[in-house]
């Protein structure tokens, strides 16, 4: 592994910013493992991680809950990723716009499925978050593989916007991995997925003091009440 880890969070209007703010909060612990605070050990971490967040335009992004929340303003675009070639390490893809619950018709930009459809091939890892596992599908990064996606979206997602056959969907894991790809539940499910990710990383060490700053229990991958809530197990 080199000494930096390059990240590319694929956004657009109506992504769910819980989705990657707090799980990007804690990969960020990486960069601050020689101290992340009063009483933590410092931890030796031979590589540092830097973050692109990537958009149709540069344009503020506006999330799934509208003006009234916070907005994002991109680091560079598609686009301009395409132009100079750049090939990230990491490919975090949170939901975007949701798919219309009765055709499953999807809404994502295009120019982000193109973007995850041409970077996956050579990327280490490529993690989704809640229905972002829709744009993986729609990129073809799922095929073959098990994943799973958010409970509440789960037969719209599997059973219509995702056309791809041959996908196991996997209808209760919090979490669930198949190679370099990991793809988690809904929302909060993307933090335990983080917390998981980062030790999958940089060690326990680290992973365990940045749990008892962020104060996230920890859970298995296969914890999933929600999957029993939506009558899906």
């Amino acid at each position: 592994m080199s000494n930096l880890l390059t990240v590319a969070v694929c956004i657009s209007n109506e992504v769910t910013l819980s989705d990657f703010v707090q799980p990007i909060e804690i990969l960020a612990a990486i960069n601050s493992a020689d101290g992340l605070g009063p009483g933590m050990e410092a931890v030796d971490v031979p590589f540092k991680v830097v973050f692109e967040y990537l958009a149709p335009t540069m344009d503020p992004i506006v999330s799934a809950t509208g003006p009234a929340a916070a907005t994002l303003n991109p680091t560079k675009t598609y686009a301009e990723v395409e132009a100079s070639g750049q090939q990230f390490d990491i490919l975090w893809v949170p939901a975007g716009p949701r798919p219309d619950a009765f055709t499953g018709i999807d809404r994502t930009p295009k120019e982000e499925i193109d973007f995850i459809r041409a970077q996956a091939p050579k990327a280490k890892y490529i993690l989704s978050v809640c229905s972002g596992a829709l744009q993986l599908a729609l990129a073809g990064v799922l095929s073959g593989k098990r994943a799973t996606t958010n409970k509440a979206f789960y037969r719209v997602i599997t059973e219509k916007a995702s056309t791809a056959k041959d996908i196991e969907w996997v209808p209760k894991a919090r979490w669930v991995i198949d190679g370099n790809v990991w793809t988690s539940s809904g929302i909060a499910a993307g933090s335990d997925m983080a917390l998981a990710f980062l030790e999958h990383l940089a060690g326990a060490k680290l992973a365990r003091q940045m749990r008892s700053i962020v104060e996230i229990p920890e859970v298995s991958s296969d914890y999933d009440p929600f999957a029993t809530w939506h009558g899906l197990a």
